[in-house]
């Protein structure tokens, strides 16, 4: 089995497409469709169903995408030990780690963890991609990342392994104002008439906010909906409206009199940020010491 054929084989899985991964690795288009077809042969199924312009995975096609993204991360990882590691100190690690990450992890969390991380491991490059939950757990189960940070319910998932790093509050919050700084308690119902900024529904946050809202018979119809929970507290700071965003997101600013966060009579909402990796994905040294990292960084911020 050739790399190269795995090579193409990733990149018109990822495209949907033998003419796009033609165009990324300089081929013809027949030269593609030749080493696919001898891919195929090799391993006796069919990997694709060749539809018009566009391809599909087949569900044999599906379950080799994993591996042969494991075969190509692991021969990276293998040119990068002999180039940077000598063996005698854990700093000389090189190597590739592919991370995942919901917005507000990303925005929040990771930028200070990922910093002190690379103090320690200096050779060792990351790659995040920030994506929603759904398109992390389809990128962990093609082993497209290695592993990906989560903020949701301990959930099990049977082809995930979960690790729980902390558990974390979501509050609703406004600007800085003696509204709402000196409002004590509010109800529930008073708040859902306010004007609020939201992130887009179908996030963990934003569906524990709506079933919150559901069990009370309120609604909140957002003015701004947004991914990007950095945008949303920035619309918040120039008292566009309220939101409901995790605590880790906001505390440096509530810190700082920026934000305040309004209390009202409904019963606290916690989750729980975590990380979920494949469960039959080889524990790389990357990720064996980034594991480690990251047990030691929440626990001492605890």
């Amino acid at each position: 089995m050739e790399f190269r054929n795995i090579r193409t084989f990733i990149l018109a899985a990822n495209e949907r497409s033998f003419s796009k991964a033609a165009e990324q690795l300089g081929y013809s288009q027949s030269n593609v469709s030749f080493q696919i077809q001898q891919l195929e042969q090799e391993l006796g199924v069919r990997l694709f169903e060749r539809t018009g312009r566009t391809v599909q995975l087949t569900q044999q096609g599906r379950q080799f995408l994993f591996y042969a993204n494991e075969i190509q991360n692991l021969s990276e990882q293998a040119a990068a030990s002999v180039k940077f590691s000598d063996g005698t100190a854990p700093e000389s690690l090189g190597g590739t780690l592919r991370i995942g990450s919901i917005e507000s992890i990303a925005t929040a969390l990771l930028p200070d963890l990922l910093a002190m991380f690379h103090m320690e491991h200096p050779n060792i490059k990351i790659t995040v991609y920030t994506e929603n939950r759904s398109a992390l757990v389809e990128r962990a189960k093609n082993n497209m990342v290695d592993l990906f940070f989560d903020l949701n319910h301990t959930i099990i998932d049977p082809m995930l392994k979960q690790k729980t790093l902390r558990k974390e509050e979501i509050v609703f919050l406004s600007s800085a104002s003696e509204k709402w700084e000196l409002a004590g308690q509010v109800p529930l119902e008073q708040l859902s008439r306010e004007t609020f900024v939201l992130t887009e529904s179908g996030e963990s946050y934003r569906n524990e906010l709506d079933r919150l809202l559901s069990e009370n018979g309120l609604f909140i119809s957002p003015i701004v909906e947004f991914g990007n929970p950095e945008t949303i507290v920035r619309m918040v700071e120039k008292d566009v409206g309220l939101s409901f965003l995790p605590l880790f997101c906001i505390q440096e600013k509530i810190l700082a009199k920026r934000l305040c966060i309004v209390k009202t009579d409904a019963p606290p909402v916690y989750m729980y940020s975590q990380i979920l990796y494949h469960k039959n994905k080889w524990i790389t040294p990357q990720m064996q010491v980034f594991l480690a990292f990251i047990s030691h960084y929440f626990e001492s911020s605890d």
